[in-house]
């Protein structure tokens, strides 16, 4: 963990700050993107969608890693990226893939921002980025984020991934390029622009903002009804 300070894009961002990449594109027009605030963390759409609806889950306080928060944090985590699978299904139509690069140390790579967030993506692809990430890294399955100590050791970078099934997989993992896993499921769903820094004011964030906003306010189902639980799991054959 690293306190805050005015270096770090979200942290300047979640502090009322103007500093920071979201402020700088959007302005006055639209003075905040948080869909959802728990205890410890935010839910907020992405700078660079590569589809509409896709989020991140950040925390509030500053970590490079989700596995470096306490238990309960993590615990917490992975509540909400059910949460963002149901909801995401339940507005879009579309189970979700969710993954974390966690950075530990200068030369583990990045997106340019080292305050820790996971992404939740509806994927509208035939073919998700799994097999790729299998082929060239040393992946193990785990029951979920909650999960991740038992794979990784406390000092290494890792990625995390969970497929639209929900299964998920994780590995430590050495310096990776900037962004590589926005690429690879990029790729996976034929979109050219990927780098969330070239982005501008995009529609499809506002139009994320104003169709989730409802739907992440209101209560979760129960786990054994949920939206994902009875629809995409039956259409998945899962």
């Amino acid at each position: 963990m690293r306190m805050s300070n005015d270096r770090c894009d979200f942290c300047d961002e979640l502090s009322g700050g103007k500093d920071n990449a979201f402020t700088r594109i959007y302005g006055p027009d639209q003075k905040s993107r948080i869909l959802f605030r728990s205890q410890n963390f935010v839910v907020v759409p992405s700078l660079g969608q590569l589809v509409e609806g896709h989020l991140l889950l950040v925390p509030v306080s500053h970590y490079t890693a989700l596995a470096d928060m306490q238990s309960r944090s993590i615990r917490e985590a992975s509540e909400l990226c059910a949460r963002a699978r149901e909801t995401l299904f339940k507005v879009y139509g579309w189970p979700c893939v969710i993954f974390e690069h966690g950075v530990r140390g200068n030369q583990s790579g990045g997106c340019g921002i080292d305050h820790a967030h996971m992404h939740a993506v509806p994927f509208t692809g035939l073919r998700e980025p799994i097999d790729e990430l299998k082929r060239t890294h040393s992946l193990k399955s785990i029951d979920g984020i909650a999960e991740i100590h038992k794979e990784v050791s406390p000092t290494s970078p890792y990625l995390y991934y969970e497929e639209t099934n929900g299964q998920a997989w994780t590995c430590e993992t050495a310096f990776i390029p900037s962004q590589y896993l926005r690429k690879l499921l990029a790729e996976s769903l034929g979109i050219n622009s990927w780098d969330w820094r070239e982005c501008g004011k995009e529609q499809a964030l506002i139009t994320s903002f104003e169709r989730l906003s409802e739907s992440f306010n209101q209560e979760p189902t129960s786990s054994e009804d949920s939206v994902f639980s009875r629809s995409a799991k039956a259409a998945l054959g899962v």
